[in-house]
């Protein structure tokens, strides 16, 4: 258990405790799935009544009827009497209790093929609802959040525990409302039976014995949940080792790393699968423990009945009724067993659901001036990713409306950080980052995204037409405008090579498309949403020279009449910048045109002579 503060303990939740509310948002809180909970949980209840009670009961007084070994109830024999002539009185009575037999299993069989369909049903519903709340839930937590947490293992809570909850809590409602009938109807059956044949010692008897795999039920439970919150991790590590390989596959074989991924897989699977192997042992203990004791309860029946001159047909009808009530005894604890395999899914579930989002909607929002200018202001802005570890020192800068600023420095400096406070993808730690007087924290996300444009260096391309990614700029806008987009970012170039042209299909990422391809479309969309703010985030590193110089026009004239930064190493890209700040270790040393700089920055003067020899080598280079 987790030590509180001070150092005592802190109580475990129940199972129930934690699946509760799930099931209380998720099958309660949706008429449609409630309507199939209820309407299958009574047919459950049909079938359960049917085996419970109907089978031993066919069982002590329909057989015996069959066989001539007994007269039917009065009431049935006198209806009969009334409607069947008396020479076929002993083919009637055969055929009336003959018929019960089918008539109880059809019934029983139609109750449980709903009772199954239905709740299935409900399970997939409570599935889809499930899924969708927890991947909204992760586009709105903070970047703050998805650094902390590998991608594989976010993938396995939408995909995998999604899953097993789901199918843990189609067993859990079917079990623990039907079983519990049985239960009900089979210990009814005993009653009568020991009302009408004085064998009430031998029910106390067994009923006293049945309490004895209570703890044993608890006991596995308590193991189980050890060992699928260690599977979990398991799985966690298996899916986050595939998508590592699979997203890294150009670094994975040019450094010949097949074996070693082979073998980070290979020992992830044998983890996995010794805690596999850990809970079926414990799971599959439970039935023999609860039928060994079925069979102690049996064979003091047995013992006690033919004390007692029991007939076999007695015997036959009793022993069968507890075979319906230790039945769902023993499934009852293997749903205790589900309910800790569904809880361990339910607390990686709730690692998404309630965690706490870092860069939250304002509780009062304000609207940003109309028009918006694009006036950024950072007001003794202090910021780290990590506690006691900043990365950016007392940031206080003003950028008026429509000035192009290029962010120059080395790696590390803070240049993506300060990029990353304007868009709020993170919350500054002191300080203010404000756009057009307005703090960005006081601004919705909806309000704050139609206010910046953003060009990066990976452009994320989706599946769909060519078409319909430029719309992501600007979902409203009709076709005409989109081509207009496209045609400024010199996309058209490359469209109307194709037959398609703009409604060409792309597949994940963009495949199909060249890097300086991919980069025009994502130029297109920023066009198409013409935000006051602009961002190019190394916009152009992942280009050839020749590719670069192709986009660098249509790039100066996206910036015009916007607010720009401008983040790059080459300076062919920033030369269109009107104002330069130069970063080092997360403070702004130098401020200014790039003469001024030149002449007064040592550091901005290294990094762009280094730069300059860089490219007059690759000319050469290309020569």
């Amino acid at each position: 258990m987790p030590l509180l503060a001070n150092g005592t303990q802190e109580r475990e939740e129940s199972a129930w405790a934690v699946i509760s509310p799930v099931v209380r948002r998720y099958v309660l809180g949706s008429r449609r799935i409630m309507r199939c909970v209820v309407l299958g949980v009574l047919a459950g209840m049909v079938a359960a009544a049917a085996s419970g009670f109907g089978l031993p009961f066919m069982i002590r007084y329909v057989f015996p009827v069959v066989f001539g070994e007994a007269q039917p109830p009065e009431a049935v024999r006198v209806w009969l009497e009334a409607h069947v002539a008396a020479d076929e009185m002993s083919s009637a009575v055969l055929w009336s209790a003959a018929l019960l037999i089918p008539l109880i299993m059809a019934v029983r069989g139609v109750a449980t093929y709903l009772n199954a369909y239905l709740l299935t049903k409900a399970g997939m519903l409570a599935l889809s609802d499930m899924r969708t709340e927890i991947f909204a839930r992760l586009q709105w937590l903070s970047f703050s959040f998805h650094d902390r947490k590998k991608r594989g293992d976010l993938m396995t809570v939408v995909v995998q525990y999604t899953q097993n909850i789901q199918q843990g809590l189609i067993t859990i409602l079917n079990d623990i409302l039907i079983q519990p009938f049985i239960l009900v109807a089979a210990v009814g059956y005993l009653l009568f039976a020991a009302l009408t044949s004085r064998e009430s010692a031998m029910l106390l008897g067994n009923l006293i014995i049945t309490a004895a795999v209570i703890p044993v039920i608890h006991f596995v439970g308590k193991k189980l949940v050890k060992h699928v919150r260690k599977s979990l991790v398991g799985m966690n590590i298996i899916t986050s080792t595939i998508e590592e390989t699979l997203s890294a596959q150009r670094e994975v074989r040019a450094f010949n790393l097949e074996k070693r991924q082979e073998g980070l897989l290979q020992e992830a699977i044998r983890y996995f699968n010794r805690m596999l192997m850990r809970i079926a042992i414990w799971q599959h203990l439970l039935t023999p423990l609860v039928e060994i004791v079925t069979a102690l309860a049996l064979s003091f029946a047995l013992y006690r009945g033919a004390q007692d001159g029991l007939t076999l047909e007695q015997f036959t009808a009793i022993a069968t009724a507890f075979y319906f009530c230790y039945d769902p005894v023993k499934r009852l604890g293997a749903t205790a067993n589900c309910c800790q395999m569904v809880r361990a899914g339910i607390e990686g579930v709730n690692e998404i659901l309630h965690a706490k989002d870092e860069t939250p909607e304002p509780a009062a929002p304000q609207p940003l001036p109309q028009p918006t200018r694009g006036a950024v202001d950072f007001r003794n802005v202090c910021f780290g990713y990590v506690e006691d570890t900043p990365v950016l020192h007392d940031i206080t800068v003003s950028v008026p409306p429509g000035q192009v600023v290029a962010l120059v420095g080395p790696s590390g400096s803070g240049k993506t950080t300060f990029i990353n406070l304007v868009c709020r993808f993170y919350d500054p730690d002191s300080g203010s980052v404000s756009i057009d007087g307005v703090d960005v924290r006081q601004l919705t996300r909806a309000e704050r995204t139609r206010a910046i444009g953003l060009v990066s260096q990976f452009s994320a391309l989706f599946r769909g037409t060519i078409r319909e990614n430029i719309r992501v700029g600007n979902p409203g806008a009709d076709d005409a405008a989109v081509e207009r987009a496209a045609e400024r970012a010199k996309v058209d170039e490359f469209a109307n090579t194709d037959p398609a042209g703009y409604d060409r299909m792309l597949e994940e990422g963009g495949n199909g498309l060249s890097g300086g391809q991919r980069q025009r479309v994502s130029i297109a969309r920023a066009f198409l949403k013409n935000a006051p703010i602009l961002i190019l985030d190394e916009a152009t590193s992942a280009l050839d020279m020749k590719s670069e110089a192709a986009i660098q026009g249509a790039l100066q004239e996206l910036a015009q009449g916007h607010t720009t930064f401008i983040i790059a190493h080459r300076f062919s890209t920033i030369r269109m910048a009107s104002r330069i700040l130069v970063f080092e270790s997360g403070r702004i040393v130098a401020d200014g045109p790039h003469a001024e700089l030149y002449e007064s920055c040592v550091l901005y003067r290294h990094l762009y002579d280094e730069q300059v020899r860089r490219e007059e080598h690759g000319k050469e280079s290309a020569c």
